[in-house]
């Protein structure tokens, strides 16, 4: 997060400086132009990345406090999946797991799914980027009764943006899932 700031901070003197120069080059009336035409185009990128966004089905409180105790299952691994980034907020992530696209989380949220023992492969996209390939994402060996978690992460590059899955382990990361008020039902119970 810290770098990101320096980032947008950066782009932001920059693109301050361009824009002085520029008018004092180009004039007001025709900057004042260009500007709004950037507004616009803003505008319209934040409109269509947020369209991408679907209606996923909340939690009960009763499922979200089942889940906190993070209570191994014996024959399968309990997979939990959070993101609390401030970066894409608003932008639901697909998450699929062995290419079957398994639920979309916003910002500060979480869920909780349930896999087979054995090898698993996990993938994220925004809706504006294309679904990632068969052999894409990160790879993970879940074992009956293990506990596993992954941090969501969108990581913005010059065009679009890649997803990030960081393992944690359960203690680790104990404190940052539990506040986060949100929970997801997942599309699917088990993988």
């Amino acid at each position: 997060m810290p770098r990101n700031l320096m980032l947008y901070g950066a782009a932001v003197i920059v693109g301050l400086v361009v824009y002085f120069v520029l008018r004092s080059l180009l004039g007001p009336e025709i900057m004042f132009i260009v500007a709004l035409i950037g507004v616009v185009i803003g505008g319209v990128i934040i409109f269509r990345n947020l369209q991408t966004n679907r209606k996923v089905a909340e939690a009960t409180p009763e499922q979200r406090t089942q889940a906190l105790t993070f209570a191994p299952v014996p024959d399968k691994a309990a997979l939990y999946l959070f993101r609390n980034q401030f970066v894409g907020k608003a932008v639901g992530i697909n998450v699929l797991i062995d290419g079957r696209e398994v639920v979309q989380l916003k910002s500060p949220r979480f869920t909780r799914i349930l896999l087979t023992p054995g090898p698993h492969r996990i993938a994220g996209y925004t809706g504006t980027n294309k679904k990632p390939g068969h052999g894409e994402g990160t790879a993970l060996n879940a074992a009956a009764g293990e506990v596993l978690v992954l941090k969501c992460e969108v990581e913005p590059q010059l065009v679009g943006v890649t997803i990030k899955f960081t393992p944690m382990s359960a203690d680790a990361a104990r404190a940052d899932i539990q506040k986060i008020t949100k929970m997801v039902v997942p599309d699917v119970a088990k993988v």
